[in-house]
């Protein structure tokens, strides 16, 4: 069963390997395009204008996409996961003025919560500061990474922290038209260059009230980290399920991989139960972290596995530069999934210490 119409499927095909290679048009569409067919309304209330149904159910969309093309996917875990965030705060604002529009594609959410996560860990500092002078707060920092940070028409949510201390570091989300506030040009990567990622930069900007999405960051991304690293698991469950199809269809000449395509099918199969059973299991994930960890470590290694099954079934023809396997694109999109952040490595240092 498939989510999207095979209208928009031909077109995400056929554009692909561009998204994958070049910040282009058919990249700056694709929030919109993927909104129109109805993906960002699922998991959300129908009272909030959306479809109804659950986190596995999102994930069901985001592994569809990144069959088809990686980009799609993290774009899209970008823009759901901003979405769950503005749920979920106490703060009506964003949801009163710009859900809706987040729903539609007329906006895109840039979540730049990575830095925050890590800082949830105890890996790294919050980027961005907050400063006070002569009773104003401003936001002062940079955030090096953000993906899904269109042109125009996105926002940003991240945490900061007090510069002076002595206050809970806040959750935040910014308008792109804020004042102070700039975009850097286009990450240069090797692939997924049609994510819109670039570098986000502070400077004094004058902080809204209306724009605190959480007054006590901690709390509120340990409430909400199993749906931010839940959903990126859409990304890799997609992409090794789609390597694996190529591996099956190769098998009557291949026979000889059919043992190991077993494995990763049944390890594949085993971590997305696991995965769906806490992630509907009520505030599981929430006390169980290392789970969720130790999953996210295992679906990288098996997506490494696949790719390389791949490339032994279809053999060296996937290996011209004219080929229209896709399996170049997808080698690619496979080395990324190791490092989007928190890193496979970050999170076995996160297990190891712990």
């Amino acid at each position: 069963m498939t989510f999207f119409s095979e209208e928009f499927i031909t077109w995400l095909d056929e554009h692909a390997d561009q998204i994958d290679k070049e910040s282009c048009q058919a990249a700056d569409q694709l929030v919109e395009r993927i909104a129109a067919e109805g993906a960002y309304r699922v998991g959300v209330p129908e009272e909030l204008g959306g479809s109804g149904g659950n986190d596995a159910d999102v994930i069901e969309v985001l592994k569809e996409l990144a069959r088809h093309s990686l980009t799609a996917s993290f774009i899209s875990w970008g823009q759901r996961t901003f979405i769950d965030n503005i749920i979920k705060s106490d703060n009506p604002y964003f949801r009163e003025h710009y859900l809706e529009g987040l729903l539609s594609g007329e906006y895109a959410g840039a979540t730049g919560l990575s830095n925050a996560v890590k800082f949830l860990s105890d890996l790294e500092e919050l980027n961005v500061s907050i400063v006070e002078e002569e009773g104003q707060l401003y936001l002062q920092g940079r955030l090096p990474w953000v993906t899904n940070a269109r042109s125009d028409r996105f926002i940003s949510v991240f945490a900061a922290d007090f510069e002076k201390g002595g206050r809970k570091p806040l959750v935040i989300a910014v308008p792109s038209d804020a004042e102070n506030f700039s975009r850097s040009a286009d990450l240069e990567f090797v692939s997924l260059q049609g994510g819109n990622t670039a570098s986000l930069t502070f400077n004094r900007v004058p902080l809204k009230e209306e724009w605190v999405l959480a007054q006590d960051a901690q709390a509120f991304l340990a409430q909400n980290r199993p749906a931010f690293l839940g959903y990126q698991f859409g990304l890799a469950l997609g992409l090794a399920e789609r390597s694996l199809a190529e591996v099956e269809a190769n098998l009557s000449v291949r026979s000889v991989l059919r043992e190991e395509w077993e494995e990763q099918l049944d390890a594949l199969t085993a971590i997305q139960e696991a995965l769906y059973s806490g992630l509907l299991k009520e505030g599981y994930f929430v006390q169980h972290p290392r789970e969720l960890f130790q999953l996210r470590i295992d679906i990288v290694d098996v997506v490494a596995q696949s790719l390389l099954l791949e490339l032994q079934a279809g053999g060296g023809r996937g290996y011209f530069s004219n080929s229209t396997s896709g399996f170049i694109r997808r080698w690619n999109e496979g080395a990324f999934l190791p490092i989007v952040s928190p890193s496979a490595v970050q999170l076995r240092h996160i297990l190891e210490v712990s």
